[in-house]
């Protein structure tokens, strides 16, 4: 019984799917918007009832006057749309690939791509419009030049990889009564790298010298540094120079300068997740400056990695590339987890991991990680902060007491226990104990944060 339940809710579900996509087909090639149907059904029906019902020859006229210029703009839309509709069919099919390899833009900022179409001029009222439905959340602008194009520039909101560009094309009156639009897709292989934001290379520098553990290839394993600073609250008075004290009125204290490892070989590796722009951004913003040295091992979830292989990656090119495909699409399943495939392929001693602190799925595996492992990790964090939470006031607090208190009760333990697991504090405290050392950066105001400073934050 159940079994046949579920098959007739299956089926009505596939009905009801069937019959949404086929109004939804029906209405995208139906020419009239809602403004216009509207002004159609209200003038004929004006028209019927009291131009002619009650032979006003005022209403007869305005409603003869507002048919006139829907029926108008209905025809002048579809037969300017059908014209440019083959106009940009043709363009799309006779240009050239003139780019050797894919084409790179950069999300957050206004990229240009090199795509343009003549405006309508031959038809009044009319306009041409579009926009690129994939990639997805790409807010397109179309600006119209001195030579009477239309030329476009897009802003991606996240980054990507894909092998061709699909617009939607709308031809639409000044009225906004008739509308006529298609879809058409050009092949077109780009990339969409993570804005870097506030991100500046002096702050993984700095985070290089203050956090112990961090590799360094560029730098001498040998000899014994000694730090010079100036006196500061809490240091110990053994520290001090006080010949030099005596000599300048300067207190200075001397410390041993903090080491860091040297590695001949850096390898580094991004975990996809949940909010990994900043940790992409971060990647990125290493490989681009040259922080991991001349020999590197780079990898990255996604980019080839769901096969059950392990790639690695050797130039800047390529990596940026795996960069852009590590981002997983909303309506497929996330890439698999290959740090520990790349890190049994690589044999280091010490990986520097890029990672989200959103996810906490991806903390509690990094966490497995560090701990089965013999490579020691680095975990570098990216982190958004948006805003802060305000700490609520004494007088709000005796208000709104009884409603907090019913509303929490209404709360089922579930929904509680997510909103606890929200702040990523517990999970970054947890995996600080298991790996080397942890660096966060907020890609918002470029700085280094501590794990306490998530507590009151709002991540974007």
């Amino acid at each position: 019984m159940q079994e046949v339940l579920r098959s007739e809710g299956s089926r009505l579900t596939l009905n009801l799917r069937r019959a949404r996509a086929f109004v939804s087909a029906l209405l995208s090639h139906f020419p009239l918007t809602l403004q216009g149907s509207l002004a159609l059904v209200l003038s004929a029906g004006a028209l019927r009832l009291i131009g002619y019902g009650s032979m006003d020859l005022v209403v007869f006229a305005l409603c003869l006057c507002a048919l006139f210029v829907v029926i108008l703009s209905l025809f002048a839309t579809v037969i300017g749309g059908l014209v440019v509709q083959r106009k940009v069919m043709r363009a799309l099919e006779c240009q050239p690939s003139s780019r050797s390899s894919a084409a790179a833009f950069e999300a957050g900022y206004h990229n240009s791509t090199e795509f343009s179409l003549p405006a309508i001029t031959w038809l009044p009222l009319v306009r041409l419009n579009w926009r690129i439905v994939s990639p997805a959340n790409t807010e397109t602008l179309n600006e119209r030049r001195r030579d009477n194009r239309l030329h476009e520039t897009i802003v991606p909101a996240h980054r990507g990889k894909n092998d061709a560009v699909i617009r939607r094309f709308e031809v639409r009156d000044a009225l906004g009564l008739c509308s006529y639009s298609w879809l058409a897709t050009q092949p077109l292989a780009h990339m969409i790298l993570p804005r870097l934001g506030a991100y500046h290379p002096f702050t993984l520098q700095r985070a290089r010298i203050t956090a112990d553990g961090l590799p360094e290839t560029n730098g001498e394993p040998l000899g014994d540094r000694m730090e010079i600073r100036p006196y500061a609250p809490g240091d110990s008075v053994r520290d001090i120079m006080w010949k030099g004290f005596a000599r300048n009125r300067q207190l200075n204290v001397r410390l041993p300068e903090r080491s860091v490892a040297f590695d001949d070989k850096a390898c580094a590796y991004l975990v996809s997740g949940t909010g990994d722009e900043a940790a992409a951004a971060l990647a990125r913003l290493t490989l681009e400056s040259g922080l991991l040295g001349d020999d590197w091992r780079f990898g990255a979830d996604g980019a080839g990695n769901d096969n059950g292989r392990a790639n690695e990656y050797r130039n800047l090119a390529d990596a940026l590339v795996a960069i852009a495909d590590s981002a997983a699409p909303e309506e497929l399943a996330p890439h698999s987890y290959g740090l520990d495939r790349f890190l049994a392929a690589q044999h280091c001693s010490h990986c520097l991991v890029f990672a989200s602190a959103r996810d906490s799925e991806v903390l509690a595996r990094l966490a497995a990680t560090a701990q089965s492992r013999a490579c020691r990790l680095n975990l570098v964090i990216g982190v958004d902060i948006v805003g802060r939470r305000t700490p609520k006031s004494r007088l709000h607090r005796a208000l709104w007491k009884d409603s907090d208190v019913r509303s929490s009760n209404v709360l089922s333990s579930n929904v509680l226990a997510k909103t606890l697991k929200a702040s990523p504090v517990l999970d970054l405290t947890t995996l600080s104990q298991r790996v080397e050392s942890i660096v966060l950066v907020d890609r918002t105001s470029g700085d280094l944060v501590k794990i306490s400073d998530l507590k009151d934050a709002i991540l974007g």
